[in-house]
C-alpha cells in the first residue's frame, strides 16, 4: 500500500490538470463571422429590452395594467430591476463581444471587423452611461485581470464613447481586406462607408446628449456630423430586421406575447396623439375597447409587430436633433421651421403615413414657428415632436431628451415618491443593479455614494 502511494505522489506532478475539463466539444477559438451575429443581434435587443419599456413608462408612453409594469408606473424601480441588462445583455454579453471581436480582429488583420465592433461598444456603452452614469469602462472587460473594475465617471464615459467611435471610423476608412464582413454582418453586409456615416450620426447624438455643460458648443459640433458626415436619408440607416418567428421576434413584441395584459397606451399619449389630429396614432396603437394597445398580432403596428425593425439610430432622430442643433446655435425662424418640417416627414415617412393631406395639415400646425415666443417655447415644441416621433423606437432618446431639456412637461406621478425616489420627481437614472453589491460591492458603494447615493432623483453630471 505505502509503495502504491509512493508512485503516486511521484507521477501526480507529471499530470497537466489543466487539461482534465477542458470540454472537447466547445471550441475555445471562435470565428469572427460566427461571434458578430450574435453581437448585432444582442446589441439590437439591448435597445428595445426592459430599460426601453421603463423608460416608455417613465416618459408616459406606456403605462402598468398589471403585474410588476404598476409598480414602475409610480417609479418603484428596486435594485435588482436591471440585473440582466447589466449582467448579460451588456458587460457579459454585448460588450464582451465587442471586446473579444477587436483583440481577433486585430491579430487577424481585418480592421472592419474592429470597426464594426468599436461603434456598437460607443453604442452599449453610451446606453449605459446615459441611463446611469459613472459605469466601469476603463478597467472593464479584462477577464480574470480584473473582476472588480472601478466605475468611471459619466464625463469619461462619454468622451470614450467619442473615442471608440473616431477608432471605428479609423479602423473603417482602411483598405479592405479579404475575408472580411458580408452576410454577417446583419446590417450593411460589410459596408464600411455605411457604418461610418453610422459612427458619425452616433457621434452626434451623444455629443448632443451633453447641452446641458456643453451648450451651443456641443450643438455646433452635432450639426456639423449631421449636415457633414453622418448618414442622410431613412435608406442608410441601420435598421437590425427582427423576424416573424415568434422565437426571433422583436422584444417589443415579444414581450406583448408573453405578458399580454400588463403594459398598455398610457391614455395621456393617445390623448396628446388624438388632440393634435396626429396620422400616425394607428401606426403607434390599437384598442380593445377599454385600453389603448402596444402590441396586437393582426393590427400591423409600426414598432411592436414581430418583424418591426429596429435602428441602432435613426434619421428620424437625427433629423430631429438637426433641429434642435439649429436653435441652440442661432439659427433664424424659417430655418428651424424648415428642419422641424423635415424631422416630422422623416417620422411620418418611417412610420409608412401616406395620407399626404393629412400629413400636411400636421405639419402645418405643429411645425410652425410664428406663434412661439422664445427660445423656450421653440424648444418645448421641437421637443414635442421628438416625444411623438421617436415612440417605439427610442425611448431611452425621449428620456434623455427630457432630461436634457425638461420637455414635454410631464405631471409625475401621484404615487411617485418613495424611499428610492424622495422627492417624487419624474426618475432621473437608474439605479445600479444589486448583483454588482456580490461581485463588485467597494466599488459599487464608491459609485452611488459619487452620485448622490442610490436614488432615481439624484441627477448625474450630464443633466443636472
Amino acid at each position: 500500500m505505502s509503495a502504491l502511494l509512493g508512485i503516486l505522489i511521484l507521477v501526480a506532478p507529471a499530470c497537466d490538470l489543466s487539461t482534465i475539463n477542458v470540454d472537447p466539444t466547445r471550441p475555445a477559438d471562435v470565428d469572427l463571422r460566427l461571434i458578430l451575429p450574435a453581437l448585432i443581434t444582442q446589441t439590437a435587443y439591448n435597445q428595445s429590452s426592459n430599460p426601453a419599456r421603463i423608460s416608455g413608462i417613465i416618459m408616459q408612453q406606456m403605462i402598468g395594467f398589471d403585474a410588476q409594469q404598476v409598480a414602475y408606473t409610480d417609479y418603484q424601480l428596486p435594485q435588482n430591476t436591471f440585473n440582466n441588462y447589466w449582467r448579460t445583455g451588456t458587460y457579459a454579453g454585448a460588450l464582451k463581444d465587442c471586446q473579444v471581436i477587436i483583440d481577433k480582429a486585430t491579430a487577424e488583420g481585418q480592421p472592419y471587423y474592429s470597426g464594426i465592433a468599436k461603434v456598437l461598444m460607443a453604442e452599449n456603452y453610451g446606453m449605459l452611461a446615459a441611463m446611469f452614469g459613472d459605469v466601469p469602462f476603463s478597467q472593464a472587460l479584462k477577464g480574470t485581470e480584473n473582476l472588480t473594475p472601478a466605475y468611471d465617471s459619466q464625463e469619461a464615459v462619454y468622451a470614450g464613447v467619442q473615442a471608440l467611435l473616431d477608432d471605428a471610423i479609423n479602423d473603417l476608412s482602411q483598405a479592405e481586406v479579404a475575408g472580411g464582413p458580408a452576410a454577417d454582418d446583419l446590417i450593411y453586409s460589410g459596408d464600411a462607408a455605411a457604418w461610418i456615416g453610422t459612427a458619425n450620426a452616433l457621434k452626434a447624438r451623444y455629443t448632443m446628449h451633453l447641452t446641458k455643460r456643453n451648450g451651443a458648443t456641443a450643438a455646433n459640433a452635432a450639426l456639423a456630423l449631421i449636415e457633414n458626415s453622418a448618414f442622410s436619408s431613412a435608406a442608410d440607416q441601420p435598421n437590425f430586421l427582427w423576424s416573424t418567428v415568434q422565437t426571433a421576434a422583436n422584444p417589443i413584441a415579444l414581450f406583448g406575447i408573453q405578458r399580454p395584459n400588463t403594459l398598455v397606451i398610457d391614455a395621456r399619449f393617445n390623448a396628446w396623439m388624438d388632440g393634435n389630429s396626429d396620422p400616425r396614432l394607428p401606426f403607434y396603437m390599437t384598442t380593445n375597447g377599454s385600453e389603448w394597445q402596444f402590441y396586437d398580432a393582426g393590427a400591423g403596428l409600426r414598432w411592436s409587430s414581430n418583424d418591426s425593425p429596429i435602428p441602432i439610430i435613426s434619421f428620424t432622430e437625427l433629423s430631429f436633433l438637426k433641429a434642435e442643433a439649429l436653435l441652440w446655435t442661432g439659427a433664424d425662424d424659417a430655418t428651424v421651421q424648415a428642419a422641424l418640417e423635415d424631422a416630422i416627414s422623416a417620422s411620418m415617412a418611417e412610420v409608412g403615413v401616406t395620407d399626404t393631406a393629412a400629413i400636411d395639415a400636421y405639419i402645418a400646425d405643429r411645425a410652425d414657428m410664428s406663434g412661439l415666443s422664445g427660445t423656450d417655447e421653440k424648444l418645448e415644441r421641437i421637443m414635442e415632436e421628438a416625444y411623438v416621433g421617436l415612440y417605439g423606437m427610442a425611448f431611452q432618446q425621449v428620456w434623455t431628451n427630457y432630461r436634457r431639456n425638461g420637455y414635454p412637461a410631464l405631471t409625475p406621478s401621484a404615487s411617485g415618491s418613495g424611499g428610492l425616489n424622495p422627492s417624487g420627481v419624474i426618475p432621473r437614472r437608474f439605479l445600479y443593479p444589486d448583483s454588482e453589491s456580490t461581485t463588485n460591492r467597494e466599488n459599487w458603494e464608491a459609485a452611488q455614494a459619487a452620485q448622490g447615493g442610490a436614488l432615481l432623483d439624484a441627477d448625474t453630471w450630464a443633466f443636472e
